[in-house]
């Protein structure tokens, strides 16, 4: 993945070769002029890579639904969009390209609209319109009735709710993952055996709704429940290389490295959790 930065005519240059290479690019829509972001979205989609557009709110609506029906997946968030009403029109034009528009909110949870948020039933609309949508408790804490009322609009809409989770793990988990969301956590969430059966429970609820658990792990795990985890066919992303060859443990992390994550399941990168 390349991201890019500079309106100069070598780097305009710079974008459209690394399309015709038919590598995957990744730009903010106020890095380059419009036309050489269409023409290199043209590009990519001639060679059947991605082009993801990262929004700061400089393009309006008929420029993006342009550029993303021509071929562009578009990444937005309530810190640059909260019509409701002109994000769906954009979700449509990036159907009719075959694109995804990624949404992700950082903001509290509204159930009425105010003046630096969209309203819960916006939200609640932008799923069943396909739009998926991101949410993290990092910040501020979620009410788990309203996200899963959110998984459940988003999995009618085609699309799934992406929730980060942090903290201890939760029974209301389980109970997520059936209503259709992904779900991502950290090594950080899961304090020993303890948690072993419940992290059992939350995955199996997540494959059963045709979703899974991703987990980033920074630190050694108890052999066994690592050993479970990936068994039970959920995603573990290493951030580092954890461990010596002759590790019982380096089997594990080679299994789970052959997996491949859906572009659709994290937000721009699978290196961190927001």
């Amino acid at each position: 993945m390349n991201e890019t930065d500079d309106k100069s005519p070598e780097k305009v240059f710079e974008l459209l070769s690394l399309s015709r290479k038919g590598q995957d690019v990744t730009v903010r829509d106020d890095q380059y002029e419009f036309h050489s972001l269409l023409d290199s979205v043209k590009l990519c989609r001639k060679r059947r890579s991605r082009f993801r557009l990262i929004d700061s709110g400089k393009f309006d609506r008929f420029q993006l639904e342009w550029i993303t029906e021509a071929g562009a997946d578009f990444y937005t968030s309530d810190e640059v969009r909260r019509n409701a009403q002109e994000l769906e029109f954009i979700n449509e034009a990036c159907k009719k390209g075959a694109t995804v528009m990624v949404y992700f909110h950082h903001g509290i949870l509204e159930l009425e609209e105010g003046n630096d948020s969209l309203a819960f039933s916006g939200l609640l609309d932008l799923g069943r319109s396909g739009i998926y949508i991101h949410l993290t408790n990092k910040e501020r804490g979620r009410d788990f009735s309203l996200l899963n009322q959110l998984a459940y609009n988003c999995r009618r809409g085609g699309s799934w709710l992406v929730y980060y989770h942090h903290g201890s793990l939760e029974a209301y988990l389980v109970e997520l993952g059936r209503n259709g969301a992904w779900i991502h956590i950290s090594d950080q969430s899961i304090q020993g055996e303890k948690d072993s059966v419940l992290l059992q429970d939350i995955i199996k609820s997540l494959r059963s709704a045709g979703t899974n658990l991703v987990l980033y792990l920074e630190k050694e795990l108890d052999f066994s429940l690592l050993h479970d985890i990936v068994k039970a066919d959920a995603f573990v992303l290493f951030t580092s290389s954890l461990f010596d060859y002759r590790s019982p443990m380096k089997a594990l992390e080679r299994e789970s490295r052959k997996k491949k994550l859906d572009f659709r399941t994290y937000y721009l990168y699978p290196t961190f959790l927001p």
